[in-house]
């Protein structure tokens, strides 16, 4: 293995390209490292994948050992509740980051299914928190990680009406399964429709209606699980909307 310390600014410059997309990007390539801990944090970090559909990454109980970045592919975390209803917690998609559930107390809380064949990075937790120990920078950059995946939960609170939760999601969708920088109005859905309404609180009934709704009023096009966002601006009034 080639050490980041002998690589050239070119060849440095193209695998920091490659990881750009990443939320892991700002941990994985902190300025400040010298050469020697910038490979020792690199060489932490496992590729692993493709996975095909259907593998779990994680289930309820299991120890927490790592956190995941997604490099392709959808993971879907969701847990049973005690009458044996799934509850969806997330979608996790190309450059985003799983796992902090665990964080405490130190065992995942929920199941990670691939709903697609993904590829991941796995980066060994403790390994990392020791390394950050030694820099501050790197240490606030975990736990800006962990309050940004937290705080996503909360976009779909439940005060908010069906209507408004599924403009957000739409509109979510259209930024998040969209590559950086594009400029398009249409995406296909990796998760079913149970997996959308579980993950909105709202029946899968509510979900084809109020789709239906927003299709009517010429907001959107939808056929099956491709969604053509017609107008993202009236869209996003409705997402805003306090009525």
């Amino acid at each position: 293995m080639v050490a980041y310390a002998d690589m050239s600014p070119l060849e440095l410059g193209a695998i920091r390209r490659a990881c750009g997309f990443c939320s892991l990007n700002e941990l994985c390539w902190r300025m400040e490292l010298a050469p020697a801990d910038l490979d020792r944090l690199q060489t932490m970090v496992v590729r692993a994948g493709p996975l095909a559909a259907g593998t779990y990454l994680f289930r309820t109980g299991d120890p927490f050992t790592a956190i995941y970045a997604v490099r392709s592919g959808c993971i879907k975390s969701h847990s049973i509740d005690a009458s044996g209803h799934e509850l969806v917690h997330g979608f996790h998609f190309r450059g985003e980051v799983l796992g902090f559930d665990a964080v405490y107390p130190d065992h995942h809380r929920c199941n990670a299914l691939l709903l697609e064949s993904s590829s991941l990075c796995v980066i060994p937790y403790r390994d990392v928190a020791r390394l950050g120990a030694k820099f501050q920078s790197l240490h606030d950059g975990i736990l800006r990680l962990m309050g940004r995946e937290f705080s996503k939960q909360l976009m779909f609170a439940e005060g908010r009406s069906a209507t408004q939760r599924i403009a957000n999601f739409l509109l979510d969708m259209q930024t998040r399964l969209n590559p950086a920088g594009a400029v398009t109005h249409e995406f296909t859905l990796p998760m079913s429709r149970e997996d959308i309404s579980n993950y909105l609180c709202i029946t899968p009934e509510t979900l084809s209606r109020l789709l239906a709704k927003l299709q009517n009023m010429g907001l959107i096009e939808v056929d099956r699980r491709h969604i053509f966002v017609v107008e993202p601006i009236r869209l996003g009034l409705i997402a805003r909307s306090i009525n």
